[in-house]
């Protein structure tokens, strides 16, 4: 009866590790995927806002565009 539960901690112990070691590869991946997407270049505010300008600008258009179709069919 003793060595029953001293081998199922070592089976969870072990397991665990192996889950461990998993996670902390997982995190290196996805520190290197972060470093893929995220670049050190400093954006200005003005960039920003003017970004969103055109951002605001393309939707009004859009938008527009859309009031101005004329409907077809009966609906």
């Amino acid at each position: 009866m003793k060595n029953g539960p001293k081998v199922c901690y070592t089976t969870l112990v072990s397991k665990l590790e192996a889950m461990d070691s998993e996670i902390m590869k997982l995190k290196e991946q996805i520190k290197q995927l972060k470093s893929c997407f995220v670049t050190e270049d400093e954006i200005c505010q003005d960039e920003i806002n003017a970004d969103r300008a055109a951002f605001e600008a393309i939707t009004d258009i859009c938008l527009e565009s859309l009031l101005d179709i004329e409907p077809k069919g009966d609906a």
